[in-house]
């Protein structure tokens, strides 16, 4: 276990990986595109409006200007910085749990085991994160499905 694993993790580094683990962490771009002509729309009501309407547009085209440029430095600081940290990595296992932190990093060594200088990348882990929500989202629907051998004894 990593030194520290088990000390308690703060809630904003909880927070920031999960987000980064997410399947929403490749949406603010998608989001930002949706919400730039939205904005805009309700700026020019807002132009043609009252004050108050103005105040209000402008509050949220602020907002969607401030998300973006938070975003786009996210990803300029990532591609600066894209090896995981054993904070950051502390910060995954505590959002995921345990279980799931296990079966990424098993994906990875599957992927990854035969390269000894192969050090872990955010981008890789959340993608192996994501296969194993995937596999146990596929499990639990299996699970609820009526197999062939039920459906033959049942008829």
């Amino acid at each position: 276990m990593t030194p520290g694993a088990t000390d308690a993790v703060p809630w904003f580094d909880r927070l920031l990986a999960r987000w980064e683990v997410s399947r929403l962490a490749v949406v603010p771009f998608s989001i930002s595109l949706f919400a730039a002509p939205i904005s805009w729309l309700i700026l020019s009501l807002a132009l043609f409006g009252g004050r108050r309407s103005a105040i209000v547009a402008a509050v949220f085209l602020i907002i969607w200007l401030v998300t973006v440029g938070l975003d786009q430095a996210r990803g300029w600081w990532l591609g600066r910085h894209p090896h995981a940290s054993p904070r950051w990595l502390r910060g995954v296992r505590a959002a995921v749990g345990e279980a799931v932190f296990d079966e990424a990093l098993m994906h990875l060594t599957i992927l990854h085991g035969d390269d000894p200088g192969y050090r872990i990348e955010r981008a890789h882990l959340a993608n192996a994160v994501q296969v194993a929500w995937d596999a146990r989202r596929k499990g639990r629907q299996r699970a609820e499905g009526v197999g062939l051998d039920d459906a033959a004894r049942q008829a």
